[in-house]
Formats: structure tokens, sequence, C-alpha cells
């Protein structure tokens, strides 16, 4: 029996980008969509908000978004919970989407449909999490086929080891023989302006916290954000307020809100 394609992580850019298919050899086959950054998909995984449910020629879709877009995902054979779940879903109920991608694709015309497969209504600090780890990926990715395209590296067992998968070099191999190249600027750009919202979100956070306190020390900031601000990025974000005069170092390691 063929094992299933895994779930990947990806932003909602991302899978509204897939315009191209690869049909892996074979009776049994599996056709992936393939995005514009390379990435061969059968399955997704997507967090972000339910914006809602309606009806088209008597079959069900759902409405997700996240920090970019909306995505439409139609509710069919793939879906494997209750339809009663559906209905206790609230305008922007905080969600975890796992999606199936179907590909139609003739020779006049290239068409996608996103299939839901499962959906679970999760903590807002769960998708925040979910969502920096997608768009993680998706910086990771940029980086390396910009080194890609720098060294000028396009062979396949090359671009296998430079995206450390072979799978993963195969798609941007396939992606770079259709289109010769990859507009990374365009995700690059995306990624930069989430992180920009996360780190002024992280920012504002911290400083409420101290406005909290008469004093408190570092120790102390850590132990609150524990599990939510990497230790790294939050001393980062101690130096800017300090920098920025919002707080002051009392003496070593502890700090002071400045009205």
């Amino acid at each position: 029996m063929k094992q299933r394609e895994p779930a990947l992580r990806m932003t909602t850019p991302e899978l509204l980008g897939i315009d191209e298919s690869y049909q892996e050899s074979g009776e049994d086959g599996t056709t992936f969509g393939l995005t514009e950054l390379g990435l061969l998909v059968s399955r997704f995984l997507v967090s972000g908000k339910f914006v809602g449910k309606m009806n088209e020629d008597e079959r069900s879709i759902i409405r997700i978004k996240d920090s970019f877009n909306d995505v439409s995902l139609y509710v069919g054979s793939y879906y494997s919970d209750s339809l009663e779940l559906l209905e206790e879903l609230g305008e922007d109920d905080n969600v975890l989407v796992i999606g199936k991608v179907s590909i139609s694709n003739s020779q006049s015309q290239f068409s996608k449909r996103f299939y839901l497969e499962n959906i679970r209504k999760i903590s807002e600090l769960e998708r925040k999490y979910f969502e920096a780890r997608s768009v993680q990926f998706l910086s990771d990715r940029v980086k390396k086929i910009s080194r890609a395209i720098s060294s000028g590296v396009r062979e396949k067992e090359e671009l296998a080891a430079l995206m450390n998968s072979e799978k993963n070099g195969l798609g941007i191999f396939k992606r770079f023989e259709s289109k010769g190249s990859v507009d990374i600027e365009k995700f690059r750009d995306q990624v930069d302006t989430f992180l920009a919202g996360v780190n002024k979100g992280n920012k504002e956070s911290i400083l409420k916290e101290i406005k909290n306190f008469r004093e408190i020390s570092l120790n102390e900031i850590i132990d609150k954000f524990e599990g939510k601000i990497p230790r790294e990025e939050l001393e980062d974000e101690i130096r800017n307020l300090m920098n920025d005069g919002e707080i002051m170092e009392i003496k070593t390691g502890i700090y002071r809100y400045v009205p």
C-alpha cells in the first residue's frame, strides 16, 4: 500500500502560487502541485483564522486566512472529521488545517483546488507558533534557492544536496527547467514583513510587562516569556527598548520603565 505524502507547513502565498504540476512515474504515482519556489506539494498544513463557510453547487467550502491571504478549501471525500465540527467554528477562531492539493492539467488549461482533510481549533498562541514555523521554513527555502541562483547550481543532484532533500531538489530542478529562474524577492519581502510585525509585537509585549513592575530582572522577564520568545531575541528587544529610551537598566540585569 502506497504511503501518503506528508503534510508540508506552508503559507497561503506559496499555496496559491501553485501553477504547475509534476506526475510521479508508475501507475500509482502521485500528482504534485509545483509552487513558484519549486516545492512539490500533495498535502499541506496551514494555520490561520476561520473566515467562514459557504455552499457552492451543493458542496461546502470553508475559508481561512493567515497573515498574508485567504484560501478556500472544498469539503468533500478527503474530509475525515464530523460536519458538526465545522458548524461549531466561528469567525476569527484560530485553526490548524490539513488539506489536499488537486490538480487538473490539460494541454489548454491548468487549474487547482484545495480540499479539506482535517481542521482543529487551536489557541492564538498555537496559531502564531505554527505560522511562525511556516514562515521560517519559507525563509530557509528562499535562502537556499538564493544560493543556488548566485552559485549557478542547476543539476538535480547538486540541488538535492543544497536543499537537503531529494524531493525538494527535484522540485526546484523542475522549476528551473520550466521557468529558467525563480522570483525569490517576492517571498523574501513577505518573510521580512512578517518578521517585522512579529518583532514589533514582541517588543510591545516586553515593554508592557516591564511597565507592570517598579523594577524587574532579566531572569524574571525570561521566565514570563518562556516558550513564547526565544531568549536571544528577548535580549535583543530589551537592548532596543533601552536604545529607544523606553526603559533603563538601574543595575546589572535589573530594568525599569521610563515614563
